[in-house]
């Protein structure tokens, strides 16, 4: 009996180290522009059928680069004037922090720490 227990548990933690192992792997195989579609999809933000969505992530950065280039005190005033310049493209407060968010953690890590978590 001890025996048969032993198996199962063996076999079990086997199973979950496989299915982690899986996951780890697919993870790691993500390329950054797919990291991005798959933000930009989750935050509903509404983008025409042909857009191509690694080139929005991009131009954020730009946008964010020259504002915080103009605005090198404060960074603060820059950051909220992308997100502004967004939200007047039609999207909600929340998507259009989001967009820009999700846009500095795949493509301008640099500017992390001007835009929060």
């Amino acid at each position: 009996m001890t025996r048969t227990r032993r198996t199962v548990a063996v076999a079990m933690v086997a199973a979950g180290l496989s299915v982690f192992g899986s996951a780890a792997y697919a993870h790691a195989d993500t390329t950054p522009d797919e990291k991005f579609t798959a933000a930009v999809t989750a935050l509903g933000i509404p983008l025409a059928p042909n857009t191509d969505v690694p080139a929005v992530g991009h131009r954020v950065c730009d946008m964010l680069t020259a504002a915080l280039k103009a605005n090198a005190v404060n960074p603060v005033p820059a950051v909220r004037g992308v997100v502004t310049t967004l939200e007047n493209t039609g999207m909600k407060r929340e998507q259009a922090g989001g967009l820009v968010k999700a846009s500095v953690a795949v493509y301008c890590p640099q500017h992390g720490r001007f835009v929060g978590r």
